[in-house]
């Protein structure tokens, strides 16, 4: 939604679409495999990764197994070092940095960190 109304990337909100790479699917499912920019992140490294890059995950392991099923946008490292998030959560707060139902960090051995699949530059 940022990179949609905020930036203006074209996005897509139609299940059915063919994602050619131009446009910005609504859903992480769809971002991941075939969503606009360049894939900065796969080697389990944090080197070339920067602010505002997506991160997409597989947190939701038990429902499909494989499939990108959350995304988030990167914002830095915190004071300790750490690489931090911002996404929305299943709760009624919303989008938070705050490690409410879990560490919003890339790096660790956290849930996040662990279902951390792709980073994508848009």
């Amino acid at each position: 939604m940022v990179f949609g109304y905020h930036l203006g990337v074209p996005m897509v909100y139609d299940d059915t679409a063919d994602f050619d790479g131009t446009v910005l699917p609504r859903r992480s499912r769809d971002i991941g495999p075939s969503g606009p920019g360049v894939i900065v992140h796969g080697d389990g490294t944090f080197a070339d990764i920067q602010v505002g890059d997506l991160v997409l995950f597989d947190a939701d392991q038990e429902v499909v197994i494989g499939r990108l099923d959350h995304v988030g946008v990167y914002v830095g490292r915190d004071q300790d070092g750490r690489y931090r998030f911002v996404s929305s959560r299943k709760t009624v707060n919303g989008p938070t940095i705050s490690d409410l139902g879990g560490a919003s960090t890339l790096d660790g051995t956290g849930t996040c960190a662990r279902s951390l699949r792709l980073v994508r530059r848009i």
